[in-house]
């Protein structure tokens, strides 16, 4: 569902179509009209890595193929911590959920991921559940060759997996947990089957961006064009008023052990 910004602060009827949309269906897609802002993050990008400087990206149990996954750009880049605290964003958030979203990870693509179906919530969980919401922004027109941005709609609502529903014990290092991730993997390529559900490609202009839920499952399409860019940016976002905030890689919720999140130590401060 392709929301109107302006409508939705114009007509409670409108929002409470796009809630319920989003809550059985796990995402909705709508438009920041900010050319320039985009246009800025694009140029700020490439002069970055032009400048040969190092950059920070997602360890490699998580890379599926060469195009690094750059994280935590807002830091160095102004433009990208704009679009994560985009006013739009954040209306839709906070209309969403009815808590202030805390922005607190953002990562940058210049190639599509290529990597499998997955939940976010699997990486960033809270107590109470639920309180997660990733923004995938298209820096260009997609191009459905390019490895594009997988939903499955729906997913949202499956039960949650933690550690413990995979009978797995909380990692001691990075082999326990690149073994620990491709049997959640797995699991989930089963619950696919299993429960026969859909893949949707949504297509993304430039200025676009999609907000999942929780819990959907996401992932990106075969890189068919080798030569093919996919721009983008993705901020992931918590909500004001959690008990914990916690990592279920480092979780294990039968023994009360949880990877615990210091969120002031990561949120991306607004203004």
């Amino acid at each position: 569902m392709r929301v109107d910004l302006i409508k939705i602060k114009e007509d409670n009827d409108y929002l409470l179509e796009c809630k319920n949309y989003f809550h059985e269906n796990g995402y909705l897609i709508s438009n920041i009209k900010n050319i320039s802002l985009i246009n800025e993050i694009n140029e700020n990008i490439q002069n970055h890595l032009n400048s040969k400087r190092d950059i920070k990206t997602n360890p490699k149990i998580f890379h599926y193929n060469e195009s690094p996954r750059i994280v935590e750009m807002w830091k160095e880049i102004k433009s990208v911590k704009n679009l994560a605290i985009h006013q739009d964003i954040i209306y839709l958030l906070l209309s969403l959920y009815a808590k202030k979203p805390i922005p607190f990870s953002t990562i940058n693509f210049l190639k599509g991921t290529e990597q499998p179906l997955h939940s976010d919530y699997f990486h960033f969980a809270t107590k109470p559940d639920g309180y997660l919401a990733g923004v995938w922004v298209a820096l260009e027109d997609i191009h459905e060759d390019s490895g594009p941005l997988t939903i499955v709609p729906g997913s949202n609502n499956l039960p949650y997996v933690w550690l413990d529903t995979l009978g797995l014990e909380i990692p001691k290092n990075k082999n326990d947990i690149k073994n620990n991730y491709t049997k959640y993997e797995e699991y989930i390529k089963k619950i696919m089957i299993d429960k026969k559900l859909t893949v949707l490609t949504p297509k993304l202009k430039k200025g676009e961006f999609l907000i999942w839920s929780a819990n959907i499952l996401h992932g990106a399409g075969e890189i068919k064009n080798k030569n093919s860019t996919r721009f983008s940016q993705v901020t992931h976002y918590h909500f004001e008023g959690c008990e914990k905030y916690f990592n279920p890689l480092f979780t294990r919720l039968d023994q009360n052990k949880y990877g615990e999140r210091d969120l002031n130590a990561i949120r991306i401060p607004y203004g």
